[in-house]
């Protein structure tokens, strides 16, 4: 049957008052539904970092905290230098939740107090010292250290070992063909360096290319290119932190990984930019030497994994120097998990700069 023209109207009238009480009650639902169940808003996490020394040999540590990884992960991170001695006693006792130090400090400590502290994460392959002479040092060779001296650290530090390490790779005998100044205070170093202790003397960035600058000394030689890969420090913590923080340490891991991508894809000036705000004492040029002689050496790791051979070598190392009795076998402190799963999901693309606007398109664009 045909409908007349008003009867249609009426219909078509009456459809779009249903339609338009449909929508509104749809509308209406979503509105009380979202007032009911707002979305979840993720936790911020405090995470209390101490590590060991302020040194671009850290530099990814810095880059995610100036850039801005830590807190796209929702992270509130505070990062405190103190010695390696009070790092350990405070994982033990609960005053830091993260360590980055030597690994001889973290794992290999007989007064060390609690359980053992598990590592999740690294930032170098190698170790970041120097060994500086007072003189032009391009002709340097390890045989010449035969009846010299080094100003070194603590015995049971980490570098101390790859130092003892490369040394014996050389054929010196640590201590007997070569002597090595283990008790001079760490501020006190390159002060007695200067007035005449020590033959040549171990030093880190950036305290090595600020020797340089003032013409204290020349680096000689690398330790950690000398040893060839060995880990000599990681980031660390307690077991049940741990257990407990299991994401915070996943997204701890995926900022580390992000700064480490970023590090392969932008320059020593343009790192040194982003860290100077976290090395107000020291000069500019010479941050950016420092950084730049890591890159060149490919000290720093491209990933926060942990290598099993890498890790075995800083034992046999650390026995070989005595400061170690036993092995502590890499299954039961290594947990190279929260590496894998941020190498797996983390990515970094950069960003190019934009190019400038000429007037013309600043006015009608």
């Amino acid at each position: 049957m045909l409908l007349g023209g008003d009867k249609l109207k009426q219909l078509l009238g009456r459809k779009n008052i249903l339609l338009l009480v449909l929508l509104i009650s749809v509308i209406g639902f979503g509105i009380r539904h979202s007032l009911k169940e707002p979305a979840p808003v993720t936790q911020i996490e405090n995470v209390r970092v101490l590590e060991s020394v302020r040194s671009p040999y850290f530099l990814p540590q810095y880059l995610a905290f100036n850039l801005g990884y830590f807190k796209e992960q929702d992270l509130s991170v505070s990062i405190t230098t103190t010695s390696q001695e009070a790092i350990r006693a405070a994982l033990s006792d609960g005053r830091t939740d993260i360590a980055l130090c030597g690994l001889q400090k973290i794992l290999f400590n007989p007064a060390a107090k609690g359980p053992q502290p598990k590592l999740f994460a690294t930032l170098a392959r190698q170790d970041g010292s120097f060994l500086l002479a007072r003189k032009d040092a391009d002709n340097f060779q390890w045989k010449n250290l035969k009846d010299k001296s080094i100003i070194g650290g603590s015995e049971d530090d980490s570098s101390e070992i790859a130092l003892e390490e490369a040394l014996r790779q050389q054929g010196q005998t640590p201590n007997r063909s070569v002597t090595i100044y283990h008790n001079i205070p760490d501020t006190l170093r390159l002060g007695a360096f200067r007035a005449g202790t020590g033959n040549y003397i171990q030093l880190l960035e950036p305290a090595a290319s600020l020797a340089e600058s003032k013409d204290y000394g020349r680096v000689a030689a690398s330790v950690g290119i000398t040893t060839g890969d060995m880990v000599v420090t990681a980031y660390a913590a307690q077991p049940g932190y741990i257990e407990s923080k299991a994401a915070v340490i996943q997204r701890f891991t995926n900022a580390i990984y992000k700064a480490q991508l970023w590090l392969g894809q932008h320059s020593s000036e343009e790192a040194a930019e982003v860290v100077a705000p976290l090395f107000t004492n020291v000069d500019r040029q010479v941050l950016i030497k420092s950084i730049e002689r890591y890159r060149t050496l490919g000290v720093w790791s491209s990933d926060p994994l942990i290598p099993r051979q890498s890790y075995d070598k800083f034992q046999a190392a650390a026995k070989e120097a005595g400061e170690i009795t036993s092995p502590t076998p890499y299954e039961t402190v290594v947990m190279n998990e929260f590496a894998q799963q941020a190498i797996q999901t983390v990515i970094y693309v950069k960003e190019e700069p934009k190019p400038k606007k000429n007037l013309f398109q600043r006015v009608f664009q």
